[in-house]
């Protein structure tokens, strides 16, 4: 995997209208792949999205000459219906197609207003230069958005379609259009989700596979995903940058381009994941896991409950993670009490690498409370776990009042799922904090998304017993070691979700 050729297929650049340029210059977008070390990229320019397809698009060409970087950087065009009517743009677009400059194409149906159907026409004039057309999944659809797009698989064959930046939710959608559509693909960028890489190339094939980096803030999660997922070689070149070499039509890379920064010399903890090997010389605790089964929305390959903890063992090993605490989906989303149970009885014999949050409904408080001395004194939970958000029951409600009381007597942790919503959104936690000093509050994601994330820090900053929980470093687009800077190193604990979530990434 170190000398893997790595090739993109989510590169964008410029200056738009809704979101702070991560990359304004071909450059910048350059030294991010270079510290990546990644060789190659498809790169669209934001402008043709925000501003004009045919302005933004041309621009995009000039940028890439001028920088020099038409070896790294191959345009993908960003389309719209208006372009089938606007004067002299389907006459562009072929010329581009024709002499081999362009062979991507990328749509943004929510932010360009329009309903995928729509781009037929435009497709239909360029299909006979069999293009690959990418559409930007991070925009929320719905059902009808991708039965557009398997009407236009099936309507035109010579076209390729990529689903790109896609994630856990309505991911058995991607699954199903995969199956009934052999000229989709979908890009790794997003797959954050347990065996995801092994289960598509089971069923569809590597080649229906492309390798693809988010945002910023993921750095290097889907390269770490690709290291350590279970497959061959051969499938991991695929996946790498064989299929999108495939689908352009373009020839491979005889050597590597990139130029690593000497900054990467600095983290040999980086550098062995990257490869596949797993972290070593130091102690990596996972503070956030969950047992199976997984279901609202979950796809996965294996939900045996029986083999569950030699498989996190094993898996645990594979990547150097000493120690994993998990609460219980049983207790989550069943019999509050009886699930507890039942993972206590079934980990135990393994405390020495799994250890337990335990699980309160307040809806099944009367009967937990009474209970709680017992699981603590036997020694496998170690501490509380709280979904208020999936439970629709805030943080605020006096239902949670035993946890608080009980973490605060004996200075116990409590993970709570934290996002910016009205059900545990951080800034809801301000007076019970206050309230419980000793209790040990962990947001998990941390808050999740933007707003969340800014209220978790300044949770964090105003109170000693309040922590960030690394699993939302990928949930915000703003980069983790900003909030590492702020609240301090000392305040920030690691944690993957894993069990649905895939630990590596």
């Amino acid at each position: 995997m170190s000398n893997l050729a790595l090739f993109n297929v989510n590169g964008c650049i410029g200056r738009g209208a809704y979101e702070v340029p991560e990359y304004p210059t071909a450059q910048s977008f350059v030294e991010h792949l270079d510290y990546l070390e990644i060789d190659r990229s498809l790169v669209w320019h934001v402008v043709a999205r925000d501003l004009h397809p045919l302005t933004g698009n041309q621009r995009l060409l000039r940028e890439i000459e001028e920088a020099g970087l038409q070896e790294r950087l191959l345009p993908a065009f960003v389309i719209t219906p208006a372009c089938f009517y606007e004067r002299g743009v389907l006459d562009y677009l072929r010329l581009q197609l024709a002499c081999g400059r362009v062979r991507a194409l990328r749509i943004s149906p929510k932010t360009s207003r329009f309903p995928i159907r729509e781009i037929e026409r435009v497709l239909g004039e360029l299909a006979r230069f069999e293009p690959v057309l990418f559409w930007d999944c991070r925009e929320s659809y719905g059902a009808h958005d991708l039965r557009d797009l398997e009407s236009l698989a099936q309507a035109l064959p010579k076209v390729n379609f990529v689903l790109t930046q896609k994630m856990w939710g309505g991911f058995s959608g991607v699954l199903d259009l995969l199956w009934r559509c052999p000229n989709t693909s979908v890009d790794i960028s997003w797959l954050h989700m347990r065996d995801t890489l092994e289960l598509l190339t089971e069923r569809f094939g590597a080649e229906r596979v492309l390798f693809g980096i988010g945002p910023r803030a993921h750095y290097g999660a889907a390269i770490a995903a690709l290291a350590h997922a279970d497959l061959t070689s051969f499938q991991r070149e695929l996946i790498a940058h064989g299929n999108l070499e495939r689908l352009l039509k373009i020839e491979p890379l005889s050597g590597k381009l990139t130029r690593p920064p000497a900054q990467l010399a600095q983290k040999p903890l980086w550098q062995a994941f990257r490869s596949g090997q797993p972290v070593t010389g130091v102690d990596v605790i996972d503070a956030h896991g969950h047992t199976p089964p997984h279901t609202r929305g979950w796809v996965m390959r294996n939900q045996d409950t029986a083999t569950a903890p030699e498989a996190f063992i094993r898996r645990m090993d594979r990547l150097g993670v000493k120690q994993l605490i998990l609460s219980s989906e049983a207790a989550l989303f069943g019999e509050n009490l009886a699930g507890n149970l039942e993972t206590e009885k079934q980990l135990m014999p393994y405390r020495e690498r799994l250890a337990g949050y335990l699980v309160f409904n307040p809806l099944y408080g009367e009967e937990m409370t009474p209970h709680l001395d017992d699981f603590f004194k036997r020694g496998f939970y170690v501490g509380f776990k709280l979904l208020a958000s999936y439970w629709k029951c805030p943080v605020t409600d006096a239902g949670y009042r035993p946890v608080w009381e009980f973490a605060d007597r004996h200075a116990l942790p409590i993970l709570l799922h934290t996002w910016n919503d009205r059900h545990d959104s951080p800034a809801m936690l301000d007076e019970i904090v206050a309230r419980y000093p000793r209790a040990v509050f962990l947001l998990g994601h941390s808050g999740g998304g933007s707003p969340g994330r800014l209220e978790a820090e300044a949770l964090a900053l105003k109170y000693k017993n309040v922590y960030l929980e690394f699993c939302g470093s990928f949930t915000a687009p703003r980069p983790f070691e900003v909030s590492l800077r702020i609240v301090g190193s000392d305040r920030v604990i690691f944690g993957s979700d894993t069990g649905a979530h895939d630990q590596a990434w």
